[in-house]
């Protein structure tokens, strides 16, 4: 090879020439990036949302388990003690009501259920709700590991859209007929055709889960993997994302992709407006009020009319929201537990919505803590002084994931793969808070003192 074809020949300088240092900003810059794109994903948030994706179920005696139970299983008592020990950073007001819930049903099952029928169903829930929550309190500790959760997610997404395509297409359940071949699994749901196709259940307990999980991760695939790409990037991966979650043709995914993408549509169009979301809460709350008192139907009705596909699964909503409710005031303190709760011979058992089962079941407290939990999140981390425009996106997108989660939680009850889901997505924002803090501190203690800079200055005029 010649040297004048070399382009490390033609920058090298003349002999005796003194040679420049090379720009260490750069090099650090270049070595940032380097460090930030091998920086992989810590092992049990893998093993958490891989396992979650397997729905083989595992009988142990009278004992029900699950891959993502067994995961949990494992990780709960190490979790715990990396979490007192400080490894989550700051305590926060959110770990606190979510321990408070599981203490508070572990009570009322208690006393619904007495001592015998407690220790499986507590224990469960224990680990399903600190669980899911703590893997991500404890390892997504910085933006790096939250992109990399969110990629993964995406791969997930990528993997499962030939299965759910083939299913609504053709009504072949190859995944599920596949893993049965090695033990049980989820049943699989036979359901009535939509529009002439069939709703994707691919690897969940019912297809509405299956769209959830994937529709939850619509903002995190155009926010987050898609952060610093091409716009047609961005489009493509949330389009593939869209359009997998809709193959499970239920309203309530439907209803968070779609509040998801209004959000993402209002925080674009007033970007450069500092109290949009000041706006917007205050907007809601006057919406509110107003329909409470002026309309013949309540918000929450209105919410579940909208967003139903058909006027059927609309009124059994309506009636879930309106004897449910009532069924929480018949028994305020420790709900009716694992019974019948109060409702007429005819309607449905299920209670198709989060955000009252757990005051249906365990009290009026079990649904203070459950919101507790869920508003001092948002809060908190809505609330955190943030200058770094990537860490501002990454808020976004993970306010507007849990934002999803609420808005679908009126129509659908999160349980085992989902909930977990739910938990660990509401967990993964806490590094926020404790990424700010420390370079605050660090600036605050290289500040120099007053008489610091009076010396420093005599010594430039000198």
């Amino acid at each position: 090879m010649s040297t004048a074809a070399s382009p490390i020949a033609r920058e090298r300088p003349p002999k005796g020439a003194r040679r420049s240092k090379p720009n260490s900003s750069r090099l650090n810059a270049a070595s940032g990036e380097l460090d930030a794109t091998r920086q992989r994903l810590p092992l049990p948030v893998i093993l958490l949302l891989v396992s979650l994706q397997i729905p083989w179920i595992i009988n142990l005696g009278a004992l029900r388990l699950t891959p993502y139970r067994l995961v949990l299983l494992i990780l709960v008592p190490l979790l715990l003690v990396r979490w007192a020990r400080g490894g989550a950073g700051k305590v926060r007001l959110t770990d606190f009501a979510l321990f408070g819930l599981c203490v508070w049903c572990t009570l009322a099952i208690l006393v619904i259920h007495g001592l015998g029928e407690t220790i499986e169903p507590a224990g469960i829930y224990f680990i399903e709700t600190m669980g899911g929550f703590l893997v991500a309190r404890c390892y997504i500790r910085d933006e790096h590991a939250f992109f990399q959760m969110a990629k993964l997610l995406f791969i997930i997404t990528l993997v499962l859209l030939p299965f759910a395509m083939h299913e609504t297409f053709t009504g072949g359940k190859v995944l599920l007929q596949t893993l049965q071949l090695v033990m049980p699994t989820y049943e699989m749901i036979a359901m009535p055709q939509r529009w002439g196709l069939d709703r994707a259940q691919v690897n969940y307990i019912h297809p509405i889960h299956f769209g959830l999980n994937i529709g939850c991760t619509l903002t995190l695939a155009w926010m987050v993997v898609g952060y610093g790409k091409p716009l047609i990037k961005r489009l493509v991966a949330a389009g593939l994302v869209f359009f997998t979650s809709f193959l499970s043709l239920s309203s309530g995914p439907l209803s968070s992709m779609v509040g998801q993408i209004g959000l993402m549509g209002w925080g674009g169009v007033l970007q450069r407006f500092p109290l949009k979301w000041s706006l917007m809460a205050a907007g809601g709350i006057t919406l509110f009020v107003l329909t409470e008192l002026f309309a013949n139907r309540s918000m929450a009705v209105i919410l579940l009319s909208m967003f139903a596909f058909d006027a059927d699964s609309a009124y059994i909503r309506t009636l879930t929201w309106e004897y449910g409710t009532q069924s929480i005031m018949n028994n305020p303190l420790f709900g009716v537990g694992f019974n019948m709760w109060d409702k007429p011979a005819w309607l449905t058992e299920s209670i198709d919505m989060h955000w009252i089962i757990d005051a249906v079941r365990h009290g009026i407290p079990a649904g203070v803590l459950t919101f507790l939990a869920l508003g001092s999140a948002l809060w908190t981390i809505g609330r955190v002084s943030l200058t770094d425009d990537k860490l501002r996106t990454f808020r976004a997108a993970y306010m507007f994931t849990i934002a999803g989660f609420f808005m679908t939680g009126w129509a659908v009850y999160f349980w085992e793969s989902t909930y977990v889901l739910f938990t660990f997505l509401l967990g993964s924002g806490f590094w926020l808070l404790d990424r700010e803090e420390e370079p605050l501190r660090k600036r605050f203690k290289a500040r120099p003192n007053q008489a610091d800079r009076i010396a420093e200055r005599r010594r430039s005029r000198a």
